[in-house]
């Protein structure tokens, strides 16, 4: 069985990066493992047409190792890919990882070990476990009566069949929010008929995409300072404007409703489809999305907005309750993902034997989004309200990292057997958090991904990105349970 002083589970973004910190702080008996065959995480896996990230690359980058050769503002996802490949081996990090394996459960072990168990069977014994399988990564598709029914193509958003030549062919889109903005566009330029279904309208504001001149890349790379103001901008736009309208009745709030209001009148110019197309609920309870494409799309009289709620299918495809047919060939769902199920399907003991879904019966939560009373030695990347609808993840969990840094070296230098957050600390950090979410609009009435199905909201932060920076700075060990030999 081999022995390490950390595993780090997903070779994604927040992977990456706590095993480039690891290396840096000269700790290297490390490995990373990972269900699929190369790094990347969600940019791995993603690959439907049109995919990229609504946050300007600038932004959405490690802001150590920027990257002076984006093409684009909002660069695409082979480009996002390909950038943490050369992250994983510039840092050199893949004699760290081991791909195509799953770990399945993990059970901590009174001497201060947790044993790792992997799909392929083999155990791994590890005195820090991190997981880095972040909230984006289980693809979500709802049950529909008759559904094994329908004789075409069917497959989600995440785990697209590229194999399929979807040119003339009658396509249903089931879903209208953060992916589906982006494939839609580019399946109208395709399909015969396009029918995308639509639970609830979208608030979206143009991405204003450009392409990098060369000049400016050039400019990037002899003056890397300049791209480092460009990062500052963006940081502070996202920060000190985008989130303010997160607050429950802001004025910046107001503004960006406004913004969205205009954008959507002036790109649809049937009065009918913008009605069906203008959400009816608070701004910002559910993602505000970026598109340059969107609604562009539905002036296309291939394209339709299907509002009628979906009762089940049939062989031909979708039944709605207006009993109109619309026989389709394949049938796309972008229906996101188990956002709310953390670390599923790992199944993980604590102390004592206790199993964490017992523990997050009510909802998953943790001290601070990365560590849990009950579970020594293990820690969370972009675990319970880390989560942002405003800004770049990577900011977070760059700042989750060098706090995870502080424990890791604390419990490796001193040779603790266990650390892990004091219940009371883990407790009062999390009624905070619900206090000051239950004042954003998130603490709406509306549903989102955001909350489980009791209405708690588990995911999101909710305050702006600076304040966790600085909360994340330094590690209150006061706040923690230390126990050594």
């Amino acid at each position: 069985m081999k022995n390490l002083d950390v595993v780090i589970l997903g070779a994604g973004m927040s992977g990456l990066c706590m095993a480039i910190k690891l290396r840096e702080a000269g700790i290297s008996n490390f490995e990373i493992i990972e269900k699929n065959s190369d790094v990347g995480g969600t940019w791995h896996e993603n690959t439907y047409p049109g995919a990229c990230c609504d946050v300007p690359s600038a932004l959405y980058s490690f802001s150590f190792e920027p990257n002076p050769d984006w093409s684009r503002t909002y660069s695409p996802q082979l480009e996002i890919k390909r950038y943490f490949q050369h992250c994983a081996d510039k840092y050199a990090l893949r004699p760290h990882i081991h791909f195509n394996c799953e770990a399945v459960s993990a059970d901590y072990q009174q001497e201060g070990h947790w044993l790792i168990t992997l799909a392929n069977g083999e155990q791994l014994r590890s005195r820090i476990l991190i997981s880095g399988i972040g909230q984006l990564n289980r693809p979500n598709i709802p049950h529909f009566d008759g559904a094994e029914q329908f004789t075409g193509q069917t497959f989600h958003s995440a785990r697209w069949n590229h194999d399929l030549d979807l040119n003339g062919k009658r396509i249903a889109v089931i879903g209208s929010a953060a992916s589906a903005i982006q494939l839609i566009p580019v399946l109208a330029k395709q399909a015969e008929k396009l029918y995308v279904y639509q639970r609830s309208a979208s608030y979206i504001i143009p991405r204003g995409d450009q392409e990098y001149p060369t000049k400016t890349k050039r400019l990037f790379r002899k003056l890397p300072w300049t791209q480092k103001v460009l990062r500052l901008y963006y940081y502070l736009r996202q920060d000190c404007f985008t989130f303010g309208a997160m607050l429950a009745g802001s004025f910046r709030g107001k503004i960006i409703k406004w913004m969205t209001s205009q954008y959507l009148n002036a790109s649809i110019s049937n009065p009918d489809l913008r009605a069906v197309l203008r959400p009816d609920y608070p701004l910002g309870c559910k993602r505000v999305l970026v598109s340059d494409d969107f609604y562009q799309a539905f002036e296309e009289d291939n394209a339709e907005v299907v509002t009628s709620p979906i009762s089940g299918m049939n062989s031909d495809g979708i039944i709605t309750r207006d009993n109109i047919p619309r026989p389709v060939d394949v049938i796309v769902y972008a229906t996101g993902f188990q956002a709310t199920d953390f670390l599923v399907p790992l199944i993980v003991h604590g102390e004592n034997g206790i199993e964490l879904n017992t523990v997050w019966r009510d909802g998953a939560e943790a001290h601070r989004g990365v560590a849990l009373a009950g579970f020594p030695n293990f820690y969370m990347l972009y675990g319970p309200n880390t989560n942002l609808g405003h800004s770049s993840i990577i900011y977070m969990v760059e700042k989750q990292v060098g706090y995870l840094m502080q424990c890791i070296t604390k419990t490796l230098k001193e040779d603790l057997r266990s650390l892990q957050p004091t219940a009371v600390a883990q407790q009062a950090f999390n009624k905070r958090m619900q206090d000051a979410l239950a004042d954003t609009v998130w603490g709406g009435d509306c549903g989102s991904w955001y909350k489980n199905e009791s209405g708690k909201i588990i995911n999101n932060w909710p305050y702006n990105t600076t304040r966790f920076g600085r909360e994340m700075k330094t590690v209150d060990f006061d706040e923690y349970q230390q126990e050594r030999g």
